[in-house]
């Protein structure tokens, strides 16, 4: 016992250096601002996503400071430039939009909640400047210790605070979509040959589900089945280290962990759904869950029908929802979306914008797909799946961009991905 645990301090002692570097100051100090960034990135969405805002936002201005004075080189190939435009059509279409459709309110604010998607261009060569293989095998140990630790919190949460977890997010559907695309990400680290990452892959994902069912997230609920397909799809190309036995034993404790603290909340969820459905069928007017988002269905895509082409701008987004509503419906309605990424950017900028949104959702595919075959190509695409999925099904019904937390996300994770090379290898973050 007493060597594992000098084992593991060990581990933990070489992550330090992993991340920080080497303490005698040696190596490139842009490199280890580069993991530093990355890794605090991974750890901090379910915890606190106010600093991912702040972490992209600094890297943000550091790129372009140094752009503008030769220090960095705009170091982006055919396919990075083709990722980075896809990415810039989307905000671009909605700050259009903005400025076609008066009255205005808030321009300012509306623009500067759409610079995150302009962040490649930026980010991506300050990248750039750290060896291959080494920020994504960083990336994906901090999802799951990331992930461990925001389930704990859900948890304290559960036991004495709330009915449902919404961990460091104040949102429980974020913490959802945080949940299931964080810890689908840090299951990719089973195929690291350390034991210790090994255990927190599947800590992390079991973390991940658990933060999934504490928030009672049910849209996040259909995510997974498409992430198992997605897994047994990688998995099948990429054989990975563990042992039958400790599989056995995790996966085990991973199922019980699951049932024991997920069937409450599972079974409250499914018995709100089916009350809605039952407020639904006696049709006496009382707003639900399930009638709000399928009123605000049905008046957004009255909107878009009454002008098609350009939208109604981001700050007339709800104004024009709620006029094509019966008047004693509006008040019960206080929503800033409509609970449908899609719909959203038609209401916003009308069929451009969904166009401009489907293009942007298919950017971290393309970054991923247009890479040269190999294991750096694998995983990346493995993360696109990852991503895109998530978004795309949580954000079908609930909450998916114009968020603090979800869009730098989103533009982080699309620039990590295009970062490797295809013949890139993966390896440990601790390799000694």
């Amino acid at each position: 016992m007493g060597t594992v645990r000098t084992g593991k301090l060990n581990y933990f002692r070489q992550l330090k250096v992993a991340v920080l570097g080497p303490e005698n100051g040696t190596g490139d100090s842009r490199d280890r601002n580069n993991r530093i960034a990355v890794f605090a990135f991974a750890i901090l969405p379910g915890l606190s996503p106010n600093f991912n805002s702040f972490i992209l936002l600094a890297s943000m201005v550091w790129g372009a400071y140094c752009l503008a004075t030769g220090r960095l080189a705009l170091n982006l190939s055919r396919s990075d430039r083709l990722v980075a435009i896809g990415m810039s059509i989307y905000p671009l279409v909605m700050i259009a939009s903005i400025f076609i459709n008066p009255p205005y309110s808030e321009e300012l604010d509306w623009i500067f909640r759409l610079l995150p998607f302009f962040s490649v261009w930026l980010i991506l060569p300050r990248m750039r400047l750290s060896p291959d293989g080494r920020l994504v095998p960083l990336f994906i140990l901090g999802a799951g210790i990331g992930m461990i630790l925001t389930f704990l919190f859900s948890l304290l949460q559960i036991m004495f605070l709330m009915s449902r977890a919404e961990a460091g997010t104040s949102n429980a559907a974020l913490l959802g979509v945080i949940g299931v695309l964080f810890g689908g990400i840090a299951l990719l680290n089973v195929q690291s040959p350390r034991s210790v990452e090994q255990r927190i892959a599947i800590l992390g994902y079991a973390a991940g589900l658990g933060c999934v069912l504490l928030s009672g997230t049910r849209s996040a609920w259909l995510v997974i089945p498409v992430h198992i397909v997605i897994f047994l799809w990688y998995f099948r190309k990429h054989s990975f280290h563990l042992s039958l036995r400790s599989l056995a034993i995790t996966g085990s404790l991973l199922l019980a962990g699951i049932v024991a603290l997920g069937s409450g909340q599972i079974l409250d969820r499914i018995q709100a759904l089916q009350g809605d459905l039952t407020t639904l069928e006696r049709s006496d007017g009382e707003i639900t869950s399930l009638s709000a988002r399928l009123a605000l269905y049905k008046g957004a895509l009255s909107a878009i029908r009454e002008d098609p082409l350009t939208g109604y701008g981001p700050q007339n987004r709800m104004a024009s929802v709620l006029a094509e509503l019966p008047d004693n419906i509006r008040p019960q309605l206080p929503f800033s979306h409509v609970h449908n990424g899609f719909l959203t950017a038609g209401i916003d900028a009308g069929v451009i914008g969904i166009a401009a949104l489907c293009l942007m959702l298919m950017t971290p595919v393309i970054g991923a797909w247009r890479k040269e075959a190999g294991p750096g190509r694998d995983i990346s695409i493995a993360l696109a799946l990852l991503l895109v999925s998530s978004y795309v099904i949580t954000g079908s019904f609930g909450i998916m961009f114009n968020q603090k937390a979800l869009d730098p996300i989103f533009a982080y994770l699309v620039a990590l991905i295009c970062v490797d090379r295809g013949n890139t290898r993966f390896a440990p973050v601790v390799r000694g």
